[in-house]
């Protein structure tokens, strides 16, 4: 590989771990950000939703992005580590399919939950039952199971590559801290069952924060500039 070569993969790598890192920081924040809509009664829920629609649609535009950029960055990953590797490889197919489903669960929630209030809260009092328990269904049951196939993937492809770091020399911690924080959202999962409450989604969002942010920190140690060493002294050539 030419000196030329080496500094292009350097900073496609750099831009990799930064946009890696602000896509961690940023979903963790839309979430924070996100509003849930608030009633006692069908109507009052379906109302709700569609008070907060346009922030909440917003707010899952972010999350899209995110799953972009991340997605980006992971493959730069995996090309930094090596895709005739089987780990890398099949930690890139898993993430990429839990992404896709991620991104399918992030339109449920955001878009055709908020659509469907918005179609049925000015109809009769039938109408709106309807559109109640249309969204309970797609966005309480379908977005749910959804989500935690999609972390299951996607904690599949952190351990996968968090195998590879372990296996290649410097990079031993980070693969360390790969394993643990990779494969915690999917022992979550199984463990929680249906029972997804918000605590256990929080606690699933803030570890994948922590392997983003290790995979960020690999990429970004990795692009740092190299130190030229000078050629040994021998004799017969000027010092």
């Amino acid at each position: 590989m030419t000196a030329h070569q080496e500094q292009e993969t350097d900073t496609t790598a750099r831009n990799a771990g930064v946009i890696i890192a602000l896509c961690a920081i940023a979903s963790i924040a839309a979430v924070a950000l996100d509003s849930s809509a608030q009633g006692s009664n069908p109507l009052e829920i379906l109302q709700g939703l569609v008070r907060i629609r346009a922030s909440h649609q917003l707010v899952h535009i972010v999350a899209m992005a995110c799953l972009g950029g991340l997605m980006f960055g992971y493959t730069v990953l995996s090309q930094r580590l090596g895709l005739r590797r089987a780990p890398v490889l099949m930690g890139l197919i898993a993430y990429g399919a839990g992404s896709m489903l991620m991104f399918v669960a992030t339109i449920i929630d955001g878009f055709i939950s908020t659509d469907l209030a918005a179609l049925f809260a000015t109809g009769s009092p039938d109408a709106v039952r309807a559109g109640y328990w249309m969204i309970q269904a797609i966005a309480g049951v379908a977005l749910t199971d959804i989500a935690r196939v999609a972390w299951v993937c996607q904690s599949i492809g952190a351990v996968a590559w968090a195998i590879a770091l372990v296996g290649q020399l410097g990079a031993r911690g980070f693969g360390m801290v790969g394993l643990v924080s990779g494969a915690l959202p999917a022992i979550a999962v199984v463990a929680a069952g249906s029972n997804m409450t918000a605590t256990v989604v929080a606690g699933i969002l803030l570890v994948q924060a922590v392997w983003n942010l290790t995979a960020a920190a690999y990429l970004l140690r990795g692009a740092m500039p190299r130190l030229s060493v000078p050629a040994a002294y021998s004799p017969g050539t000027s010092p």
